[in-house]
């Protein structure tokens, strides 16, 4: 807007030169509204047309500063507020624990007994474990097992022809009809259906049990089945325990082997 103005300002006073000296006047007068538009915004108060704007004062200067003392400089001076030196951090942990006072040792020997036990309950948590059947049992041929397990319609839910297999297996005592309860032996061993056999294959088949949980869940079963059938401090119980500690004991030391062959070759 300023230059298109001032453009007409210059073509004007080109007409004012052409015209004569009459002109001038009204060339003076629309220049100097020109160069009072261009020279920055509004007029201050009491600041009359075409007059200059005052000088902004200067700021004042600097208050002198002291000078220092005799084998001072100015850098050793420390504020009030400053933080404390590395030696002051230093020292304020031995001074914490002056105010503390001595640590009972009780209390650091049961931390200490507490971590050891938890790193064994983890360790014996990882601890792989083997399935085997332990002989002279025969927990599983309880097939009535009573309120506290699964029904039968329940596991057999998917399969109706073992459903009916199972429930003509078991008799009034809730035995099932072709266990010898003398010899504590199976009398159809060899072609027991396939619910009686305690595979990965049947677990996961029933139960849904993969195959890298089938050891656990097996004896897992076999633990509540005796405790329900013998009791929690029966022989059965102890013997069973005695035969998967052994086999998990075996199943380690056949893995330790192995992983020796492997770092021979």
């Amino acid at each position: 807007m300023l230059l298109l103005r001032g453009a007409r300002a210059a073509s004007a006073a080109s007409t004012a030169v052409a015209a004569g000296p009459s002109a001038g006047r009204c060339i003076f007068i629309r220049l100097t509204a020109v160069a009072a538009l261009s020279s920055g915004g509004r007029r201050r108060k009491g600041q009359r047309r075409g007059e200059a704007k005052p000088p902004s004062p200067s700021p004042p200067p600097p208050p002198p500063q002291p000078l220092p003392r005799h084998g001072e400089t100015p850098s050793s001076k420390k504020k009030s507020g400053s933080r404390p030196s590395v030696d002051a951090k230093k020292n304020r942990p031995a001074e914490l624990e002056q105010a503390r006072g001595p640590r009972s040792p009780e209390r650091g020997e049961a931390r200490k007994g507490g971590t050891q036990q938890q790193q064994q309950e983890k360790a014996k948590a990882k601890r792989a474990v083997r399935w085997k059947c332990a002989s002279g049992c025969g927990a599983c041929c309880k097939l009535d097992k009573g309120p506290d397990f699964p029904t039968p319609d329940e596991i057999f839910a998917d399969h109706p022809d073992d459903l009916q297999l199972y429930r003509s297996m078991t008799g009034d005592d809730g035995w099932c009809i072709n266990y010898d309860k003398a010899t504590r032996t199976c009398n159809i061993y060899q072609d027991r259906p396939s619910f009686c056999r305690v595979e990965p294959k049947v677990f996961d088949e029933f139960f849904g049990v993969p195959r890298s949980r089938f050891d656990r869940e097996a004896c897992s079963a076999c633990l509540d089945n005796i405790k329900m059938v013998y009791g929690d401090d029966s022989a059965e119980l102890s013997n069973f325990k005695r035969v998967i500690r052994d086999e998990s004991k075996k199943m380690e030391l056949e893995a330790s082997n192995n992983q020796d062959k492997l770092l021979d070759t």
